[in-house]
């Protein structure tokens, strides 16, 4: 089972620094009383194109909802609900100043109402205070449940509408002088796909889902899964009841190849096992329509638990046999999958700049790679990762290619894109003598993807700062790669001193400075940093920083 790199990125909370009591909504009045927090929201995708019939799986709303807890465990007390409120084109939020540590619980894209038990409660201050009135972080995050659906479910939810998503930060306290740190909103659905490549089979559709969750917490405390949860809290999506249509259809995207990539599901999270939750796919096995049963196993065989803000993409690769004429005799069945074969992919973050047609996608974890390194030597250096699903092997145009002379392409040793699998590919390189600059070309089939490369010098056993990683660039958001074991790199606004995110930062100027401490140790060090540029822009720099130890 493969867990997709990179991270779904998210939301930012930057202060602004001024005082506000809320009046009205959009008649703030300035006050004592209140601290004014800018909301900035920026998400990514599941890794994948985000496709036409599917939810807005990015979008986030400017209505958001933050509620404050007084602490710093799921002990945390309430104290308030507040709605963000839209000025100027802007988000902005307006807690109540405390000196005492807190924790802040964001709710974005909120339906018309919550649930506590079977009880719906619109989205309000009132409502808020009411159900968690000396209530703690903890009871909330058990107890807020999303809107219930139907049993049976005759349409995949969210279709055409925004995800709900959440996130938990804390603070020291609310005042001024504080900054919020780097959030990451997670959505509270996971996302289903079956494709087929399996010869001699075409697959026609997802006719049910068994067993999924009715309903979801609107935000997981501890990432852990209820278990037995009762059928009352089950539901079935299917398209009718009588079985003739499917919930999910699929698109064929070559010859042999269906998909229900553009029509995917979207299902509570659930612990699989115990909840017995499964799907019946339909399908065409020698020119007959039979139903297969499909248990939600990894490619070991293992029971796989449905997560939010994961997606599943199983690919049936082979059928070894016919399936069940009726859903009666398919349900009664066991979910063995004896008769049919498929492999896993799990992506649980996005961190890929993608190019797609309509056929098939060709992702990159970075489109710069820059380098704190010396030339001409042995060392291989993995430049970027790429990932795609595409299945053609292309006579010419499925290569990657070093454009530059003195820049060599160790892995893969053949050049080729390897198709046929979507299992990530590092690509690794060796900087000959006399690098400075370069550019590597991939190109697969009519999508082409330009990576460039840039070497500079060692960087001292000096303290330093860095605030430039490509030329003529718009910061917004970096991060310090496994920060625990390199605390040494450390991260700060571009006109600041470093704040309490030193290893995960967004600004809104376009500036970030990279802080390199005096290196102390007998040891050279080497870490790693991810930048991104642009406003609304998905590129993303690699940088890569070597530095030395003082002679001896």
């Amino acid at each position: 089972m493969y867990k997709g790199i990179l991270i779904l990125f998210t939301l930012l909370l930057s202060f602004s620094a001024c005082s506000i009591k809320e009046d009205e909504r959009g008649g703030p009045v300035v006050t004592d009383e209140k601290i004014r927090f800018e909301l900035f929201t920026k998400t990514g995708a599941y890794g994948l194109p985000v496709a036409r019939a599917s939810a807005s799986e990015t979008a986030v709303e400017q209505g958001i909802w933050v509620l404050v807890f007084r602490g710093t465990d799921g002990n945390a007390e309430f104290v308030e609900a507040v709605q963000a409120d839209e000025l100027n084109g802007k988000t902005y939020v307006y807690l109540t100043e405390s000196s005492d540590a807190c924790r802040l619980l964001i709710l974005a894209n909120p339906a018309s109402h919550f649930y506590v038990g079977n009880m719906p409660y619109a989205f309000s201050t009132e409502n808020f205070s009411t159900c968690l009135e000396n209530k703690t972080l903890a009871y909330a995050c058990e107890n807020l449940h999303t809107a219930a659906l139907t049993d049976p479910q005759n349409t995949v939810p969210y279709v055409g509408q925004k995800l709900p998503m959440s996130d938990l930060i804390d603070l020291p306290r609310i005042g001024t002088g504080v900054t919020m740190p780097q959030m990451q909103l997670k959505r509270a659905v996971g996302r289903i796909v079956v494709r087929n490549t399996a010869p001699g089979f075409i697959l026609d559709g997802i006719t049910t889902v068994t067993n999924v969750a009715k309903s979801s917490r609107l935000h997981n405390l501890t990432e852990t899964l209820e278990q037995n949860i009762g059928v009352e809290n089950l539901v079935e999506y299917r398209g009718d009841n009588s079985y003739i249509s499917d919930i999910v259809e699929t698109d064929e995207i070559m010859p042999q190849e269906q998909t229900t990539g553009d029509n995917p599901l979207y299902v509570y999270e659930t612990h699989t096992s115990s909840n017995d939750t499964y799907l019946i796919i339909r399908g065409r096995y020698n020119g007959e329509s039979f139903f297969y049963k499909m248990a939600l196993v990894d490619d070991n065989r293992n029971m796989l638990n449905i997560q939010r803000n994961t997606e599943y993409i199983f690919t049936i690769t082979s059928i070894k046999g016919r399936g069940f004429s009726s859903i009666a005799d398919v349900k009664a069945s066991l979910a063995s999958n004896t008769n049919l074969d498929y492999t896993i992919l799990v992506q649980d973050k996005s961190a890929y700049e993608i190019v797609s047609n309509n056929e098939y996608y060709l992702g990159v974890t970075n489109s710069h790679f820059e380098i704190y390194a010396s030339a001409g030597t042995t060392r291989i250096y993995t430049a970027f990762t790429l990932i795609t699903d595409c299945k053609t092997e292309f006579p010419e145009k499925r290569t990657i290619t070093s454009l530059t002379s003195n820049l060599k392409i160790v892995s893969p040793a053949d050049g080729k894109i390897p198709v046929s699998t979507t299992s990530p590919l590092e690509v690794e390189i060796q900087m000959l003598a006399g690098f400075d600059s370069g550019e590597i070309e991939l190109y697969l089939g009519n999508l082409r993807k330009i990576i460039s490369v840039r070497r500079q010098d060692m960087i001292s056993a000096n303290a330093r700062t860095i605030g430039e990683f490509i030329n003529n660039g718009y910061y917004v958001s970096a991060f310090v790669e496994d920060y625990a074991n390199h605390g040494w790199l450390q991260l700060a606004p571009g006109n600041g001193e470093i704040r309490n995110d030193p290893d995960y930062i967004y600004v809104d100027d376009g500036k970030i400075n990279l802080k390199i401490e005096e290196n102390g140790s007998s040891s050279r060090r080497e870490g790693i940093v991810y930048v991104s540029i642009g406003k609304g822009s998905t590129q993303r720099i690699k940088v890569y920083v070597t530095q030395a130890t003082y002679p001896s």
